[in-house]
């Protein structure tokens, strides 16, 4: 920074709009180049006329700048072009840099100023913000952020945004404590918008998929805790919803305006991708734990009504579902699934959409409801990864749990998921001690006893030690077939098992009569005998 200022912030601001109004991008573009190749090679100060005197060398080629700082549109160069042109630009560059402002910001001239006027603005509108609507935080978040672009990092610009919104916990905004905590849940709504805004633009990858699905599951664990959810019925003056009789006028407001503002998002949501719609059920679920019966009917019916009101024929998917589980928590379920039902996308809708529905369900302890559902719902997860299936599956599990004569059906849609839920019936099986069909499974997937740990088959040996012969027996049949020395070593080992199995069983005359032939069978696979006398199976 040269010791001897000539420009203060005001007089930097002058320049930053001259140069915004009197140069174009290419300019300023190619005049920076030339301030980072350091091609100005001398750059004198007049203090008393305020002039700058600078020399740009391109090509060997020397352009004498002269800069009017009182009068900057009267500077001058001796290039053809003669003024504003790339060397008044690289000089104004190296003038910013050697007073301490940043020369980029010259190359960004106009962008400069919008940041400097946001700043200002935003300033005066901190104490406006208690008594503006949603809308109006939505509106001014966005002029709060401009100056922060998507990228392909969409994981860094998130923190871009979370650090900005980060600087206004320290200013001082008049909120209540219950404005503050809906403040904060729209300042992570506008970062789930944006988000899902740049995905619809750019088309989605990975990892950008990612990070929408990462944000979403973040603002459902935020909202949750938030809100004071199921676990926490009783009403708080720390939970966002409180139905407290303090500001309740003022509660209301910022409730029917958020529920406005998530129907607007669902209405253009992706019917793959419903965020949106998944932060309604939450923030619905966690007002509801709160609030009074009366309270929860009114404005239940007052939001069927407002999604009633929308012109059918353009309802998305997201706002089918949302009008469908108002219906479900109306004890209409048959109303719920025909609201769903009748989008045209209803029958590629993702498996998502539908965990809302039977978490209510299991909450409400309606079993025989849920068990309905789960059943015209399994081809919607037909083909599904394997933890979005086992999620699934889960549901059927509690279902049963509380419902016996579930059972049968939950194996039924289990199988139609097949292979997809080939992992979940073993493990079922496995579970409810079904010993033979698990065993069979085994089998037929060409596993032998070696696949699993001891403890696995310690409580079949124990409970039906009977269903563990076919399984070994073709196992030491497999193994001896390899004809190698390392797979007799795994027979006969198995062999100890069946003579261990033999005796639980209390039939020792069952495995002489099986050993003895066996060995001579065997007899000329000297290796195989080997083995057999080393395992003290042979004297």
């Amino acid at each position: 920074m040269s010791s001897t200022p000539v420009l203060n912030d005001d007089q930097w601001s002058k320049l930053l709009e001259y140069v915004a109004e009197t140069y174009n991008e290419v300019t300023l573009s190619r005049g920076f180049h030339f301030y980072k190749q350091q091609m100005v090679t001398s750059l004198l100060i007049s203090l008393e006329l305020r002039k700058v005197h600078a020399v740009v060398e391109e090509f060997g080629e020397k352009c004498k700048v002269t800069i009017d700082l009182t009068k900057l549109k009267s500077s001058t160069c001796t290039c053809p072009v003669g003024t504003s042109c790339k060397h008044v630009a690289a000089a104004l560059m190296e003038l910013a840099d050697r007073q301490g402002y940043p020369a980029s910001q010259i190359m960004n001239a106009k962008m400069a100023l919008k940041r400097v006027a946001a700043q200002s603005s935003n300033v005066s509108t901190l104490e406006q913000l208690p008594g503006m609507t949603v809308e109006g935080w939505h509106k001014f978040m966005e002029h709060y952020t401009f100056h922060f672009k998507p990228s392909y990092d969409q994981g860094n610009y998130v923190e871009l945004l979370r650090g900005q919104f980060a600087q206004l916990k320290v200013k001082s905004i008049p909120f209540t404590e219950t404005e503050e905590r809906y403040f904060e849940l729209h300042q992570r709504l506008f970062i789930l918008r944006k988000i899902v805004e740049q995905n619809a633009q750019t088309g989605v990858t990975f990892y950008t998929a990612a990070t929408v699905y990462h944000l979403s599951d973040e603002l459902d664990v935020w909202m949750r805790k938030a809100v004071g959810g199921a676990c926490e019925a009783s009403a708080s003056s720390n939970t966002i919803l409180s139905s407290s009789a303090s500001s309740s006028a003022s509660k209301e407001d910022r409730l029917s305006q958020t529920l406005t503002y998530l129907r607007e998002q669902m209405a253009i949501e992706s019917p793959k991708k419903l965020h949106h719609f998944r932060v309604f059920t939450t923030f619905w679920d966690g007002w509801a734990a709160v609030a009074e019966e009366p309270e929860i009917a009114r404005l239940t019916r007052a939001e069927i009504a407002a999604f009633e009101a929308m012109d059918a024929t353009e309802l998305s998917l997201s706002l089918c579902a949302g009008r469908a589980y108002l219906h479900l928590r109306q004890a209409r379920p048959s109303e719920a699934w025909e609201a769903m039902a009748a989008h045209a996308a209803f029958t590629e809708a993702p498996a998502l959409l539908f965990t809302p529905f039977l978490s209510y369900l299991q909450d409400s302890e309606q079993w025989s409801e849920m068990v309905h559902w789960l059943r015209r719902l399994s081809s919607f997860y037909a083909g599904k990864r394997h933890y979005v299936v086992e999620d699934y599956a889960a549901y059927w599990k509690i279902a049963v749990a509380h419902l016996p004569e579930a059972e049968e059906p939950m194996w039924e849609a289990l199988k139609e998921l097949l292979p997809s839920s080939y992992r979940l019936i073993e493990s079922l099986l496995y579970e409810r001690r079904e010993w033979k069909s698990w065993i069979e499974m085994q089998i037929v997937q060409g596993y032998d006893p070696f696949t699993h740990r001891v403890n696995v088959l310690q409580p079949i040996e124990k409970e039906s030690p009977e269903l563990l012969l076919p399984y070994y027996h073709q196992a030491v049949e497999h193994y001896i077939r390899l004809k190698n020395r390392h797979d007799y070593k795994a027979a006969v080992r198995l062999l100890k098992r069946l003579e261990k199995v033999y005796k639980k069983m209390k039939q020792p005359e069952r495995w002489e009569a099986f050993f003895t032939p066996f060995v001579s069978r065997y007899s000329r696979l000297r290796a195989l005998q080997e083995e057999l006398k080393k395992g003290k199976l042979l004297e």
